[in-house]
């Protein structure tokens, strides 16, 4: 039973998303709106418990709170459940409608990627954050190739130890074909994990894509430069690593990254 601290904790946490409907009038009943919210058929809030020391016993009591269900984006960076609770979030019937899961920095393994990869109740899931955690390229394997995970819009992946050979996976899912912001800074990808990417069509439909920090250098501008997957690539960022002035102009000047804005380096 959730504990009266918990509880309240849990409840002044929640708050309505944003409405994104032109058509919505100016002036609204508060509780009007709450009272719909509620009662919606699609979850329209958000809960951001971040930082609050929960353990896998309040995760058990928060899956249970009858207005979970209600909640459209989980926060819950920087807590103390690891694995046993994030593979307790994936199989809860609780989450079913959830849209948006952040998991940043919780030290989870390639078990909390198993257990998110073999859900059979995340399948409405769009965006997904864990960055900072301790995910391989094993782990990674199973959530590139999970039909739950398979229309995923936003995946941040920031400051996981994949590697060259986490780049290749990812290159090779047979399933994420709907990635729209790809952050991926941090990873030790290096040019030969670039490599793998820019020859696959993984990058096709993506807007922001993030490399900053991964050891790259004027080899990876020519990766960049001439691949044809980047065609929708808006925001382009490679803050931290090695490329000469040359070397991004080589990028800005590329016929493949047409629909370019933003650069993103080191002055």
């Amino acid at each position: 039973m959730m504990s009266p601290l918990f509880e309240s904790l849990v409840r002044n946490s929640l708050s309505l998303m944003p409405i994104d409907d032109e058509d919505s009038p100016l002036l609204v009943d508060e509780g009007k709106t709450l009272a719909n919210a509620e009662a919606s058929e699609e979850p329209k809030f958000k809960l951001q418990l971040n930082d609050k020391e929960i353990i896998v016993d309040e995760l058990v009591d928060l899956m249970a709170y009858p207005r979970i269900r209600t909640v459209r984006d989980l926060q819950l960076d920087r807590n103390e459940f690891g694995d046993p609770g994030a593979a307790l979030l994936a199989g809860s019937p609780a989450l079913s409608r959830l849209v948006s899961l952040s998991l940043a920095l919780n030290k989870l393994s390639d078990a909390t990627a198993h257990a998110l990869a073999s859900s059979s109740t995340l399948s409405r899931l769009r965006h997904l954050y864990l960055q900072g955690n301790l995910i391989t390229p094993l782990g990674l394997e199973s959530l590139a190739a999970s039909a739950t995970l398979a229309h995923l819009e936003i995946l941040y992946l920031r400051g996981n130890p994949l590697g060259p050979e986490g780049a290749r996976v990812l290159s090779r899912s047979p399933v994420w074909r709907d990635l729209r912001e790809l952050y991926l800074q941090q990873t030790r990808m290096g040019n030969e994990g670039l490599a793998a990417l820019c020859e696959t069509n993984i990058l096709s439909g993506v807007k922001v894509l993030a490399l900053a920090q991964n050891r790259l250098d004027d080899e990876a501008a020519e990766l960049l430069a001439g691949c044809s997957a980047l065609q929708n690539v808006v925001t382009l960022d490679l803050c931290g690593n090695r490329l000469s002035e040359a070397a991004q102009e080589k990028i800005k000047n590329s016929p493949n990254l047409k629909s370019l804005k933003a650069l993103q380096v080191d002055w």
